[in-house]
């Protein structure tokens, strides 16, 4: 699964790279040309990159193919002089390359080939590119949709249900939940994004193991072993029963908690 993404910082496929980097909280980094040239302008200091001597691409790309484990093209159609280059010098280094062709392939094809090139060469830290956006005015989008499927797919290939150990949630902070509303939100701020996508793109049928998953969790947290009447009610009315014992609640929760999440966390690409 990829926990690293470098990027020269280019508009375009690059700068998709260090977007959806952020977003997702995953490390990133990389090179770019002295003066942090971009097609756009100066680079934002928000991307930290590092310069290189040269005011050209060339040692900029040499550097992030050498500090990755592999290199990754995302395009449309034929590559231009400069990624031609890149897959040249990639091949030097003994780097394993991936050119993903979108003209060929749907976002969804795109994605599941990315993640399964990762995870079969067993990479962490991958440099990104392609066109800029003066080339292709839609790879930006496009390449976030790719990138973010593919790190979800990662996650959600890498996920084994466990006990839930996760400490941040606490009765007393703020005090118990008192409705199921309050109780997700809790929830969410709990689990891990890696957790949180696992859950959204389970099936129904996997709610029981999602249930073992976190159960005792939510008993004791949010005191469904008697203190917190309030809860066990909002419980309840959300169900439509005349009341609810403390394992029927939790099972009220996770499916809120999984409803939730479908609406925010779901791989959607076509």
């Amino acid at each position: 699964m990829i926990h690293r993404i470098l990027s020269g910082g280019q508009t375009g496929v690059q700068r998709a790279a260090l977007d959806t980097a952020i977003k997702l909280g995953i490390s990133f980094g990389g090179w770019i040309r002295r003066g942090r040239r971009s097609e756009d302008g100066p680079l934002s200091g928000r991307y930290q990159l590092q310069e290189t001597q040269s005011v050209g691409v060339q040692e900029a790309i040499k550097r992030n193919v050498e500090e990755a484990d592999g290199t990754l093209i995302i395009s449309r159609g034929s590559l231009s002089d400069w990624l031609t280059y890149t897959v040249q010098i990639t091949l030097q280094q003994h780097k394993q390359l991936l050119h993903v062709d979108l003209s060929q392939r749907s976002l969804f094809e795109a994605a599941t080939l990315v993640c399964d090139w990762a995870d079969a060469h067993r990479l962490r830290t991958v440099y990104v590119t392609g066109p800029r956006l003066s080339e292709d005015g839609a790879i930006y989008a496009n390449c976030c949709s790719v990138l973010e499927a593919a790190v979800y797919l990662g996650f959600i290939k890498s996920t084994s249900f466990g006990p839930f150990k996760d400490g941040r949630v606490s009765g007393t902070r703020g005090g118990l939940p008192v409705t199921v509303e309050q109780a997700v939100e809790r929830l969410k701020a709990a689990l891990s994004l890696k957790d949180r996508v696992a859950v959204a793109n389970s099936s129904a049928d996997q709610l029981d193991e999602i249930y073992r998953w976190l159960a005792e969790y939510i008993k004791k947290a949010f005191g469904l072993y008697g203190a917190n009447h309030d809860l066990l009610r909002a419980c309840a009315a959300h169900a439509g029963l005349a009341d609810a014992l403390a394992d029927e609640a939790c099972m009220i929760i996770i499916r809120a908690l999984w409803e939730d999440l479908r609406r925010t966390h779901r791989i959607r690409l076509v």
